[in-house]
């Protein structure tokens, strides 16, 4: 499984849906970063979390927030948290107090680390990014297939900055992978050649 989700009715849809295709759980959750609607829903869940070290340390601080209407304004004027996070979260949640901030299970020691996922690798690498500096790829060699969350994205935490060197760094990092088909977090999967033509455009 790539990412939590943003709630526990978030993520019980998806362990629904498994159910219902006759899939099993899974064993394994990776983390690719740690804004809320990608980890907000990691205490509701059966499977390992993994994440990376920022990841982690990102989450950590977070766990000690209060989530009230009044340290979630406060957080807000002071711009510790978005408007656009902040309009979603409340969207989502009709009791904000009820938001659980989990650590992962597993911190990856190192930039990379490989599961056996039965037959098959998942390759959790850790690359450049503009949208988040913990973003984490999962990568299938035998499938050709590669997870990327929102790696490509603006930095939303600062006014959608895009860092045109850490976009030619993940371009190249990118380019070195095997892969045919990648799997946004915000929408379909594209071919590798259109992810690719997405990022030398800034370039």
């Amino acid at each position: 499984m790539v990412d939590a989700g943003n709630s526990p009715r978030h993520s019980g849809e998806y362990q629904q849906d498994l159910e219902v295709s006759g899939m099993p759980r899974p064993k394994y959750c990776v983390i690719t970063h740690w804004h809320w609607d990608h980890t907000f829903a990691m205490h509701a869940l059966p499977s390992e979390t993994i994440a990376s070290r920022e990841t982690a340390r990102q989450l950590q601080r977070r766990a000690g927030w209060r989530w009230d209407a009044a340290s979630m304004e406060s957080r807000l004027e002071s711009g510790e948290e978005i408007p656009f996070a902040h309009e979603h979260i409340c969207a989502e949640y009709k009791n904000t107090e009820e938001i659980t901030v989990a650590l992962p299970n597993r911190v990856m020691e190192n930039r990379e680390l490989a599961l056996n996922c039965g037959g098959i690798t998942c390759r959790c690498i850790q690359l450049p990014s503009v949208h988040s500096d913990d973003s984490v790829v999962a990568c299938v060699p035998e499938e050709k297939v590669i997870f990327i969350g929102d790696i490509y994205g603006d930095d939303f935490y600062n006014n959608h900055y895009r860092d045109l060197e850490k976009t030619k760094q993940l371009q190249d990092a990118l380019a070195a992978l095997d892969f045919t088909v990648a799997v946004p977090g915000h929408s379909e999967p594209l071919e590798k050649h259109v992810l690719m033509a997405f990022l030398e455009k800034w370039l």
